[in-house]
């Protein structure tokens, strides 16, 4: 009875271990791909070889972030496809436009875009669903900036809950080997 309960022990602090070793490799996301640093890039779309060029920058959680020149009637939803849309984790809901010259939206009437001091909060979900995309022109040096999403539970929370179920699992693991091995 003494080797059962010896061996069971073994076999529950070798599970631990293991367990140990996987939640030490996912919290340095060493199981993670591993994926190049996203790095901003340089991009020209023109229809003719005589269209004046405008620049502007589109950073965020968008597939092609970089620097645009693009012709000066680009409005701010042509900008977001060319790079390709937004990513996955990318909250198209909440894009930040910072305008050289704010007032050029000064006209601009719609609920799906909030003004602050210059800087525009545009809800393109809104302005794909209702209209209006025409209407929101960029202009030389303007400033795109697509937000991740916001996440329900921070990375700290998540760390933590996943260290109370790993010893949660060892303790439970330990007591059904227990209860199987004094049953026999």
């Amino acid at each position: 009875m003494n080797l059962q309960k010896s061996m069971c022990l073994v076999t529950a602090f070798i599970f631990s271990l293991s367990s140990i070793g996987y939640a030490r490799a996912e919290e340095t996301g060493l199981l993670n791909d591993i994926k190049p640093p996203q790095q901003a890039s340089e991009y020209i779309f023109r229809s003719s070889q005589k269209e004046s060029l405008i620049t502007v920058q589109l950073m965020g959680a968008v597939n092609k972030p970089g620097i645009y020149y693009v012709p000066q009637n680009t409005d701010l939803l042509k900008l977001i496809t060319l790079a390709g849309g937004s990513t996955t984790a990318g909250d198209v809901s909440e894009v930040l436009v910072r305008k050289q010259e704010p007032k050029s939206w000064d006209e601009v009437k719609s609920k799906a875009i909030n003004e602050y001091q210059g800087a525009y909060e545009v809800n393109a979900e809104k302005i794909i669903k209702y209209g209006g995309a025409r209407q929101l022109k960029l202009a030389q040096d303007d400033f795109v900036y697509v937000p991740q999403k916001s996440t329900w539970v921070s990375g700290e929370a998540t760390k933590t809950i996943t260290v109370v179920s790993l010893v949660a699992g060892i303790v439970l693991t330990g007591l059904l080997i227990q209860k199987n091995s004094d049953h026999k």
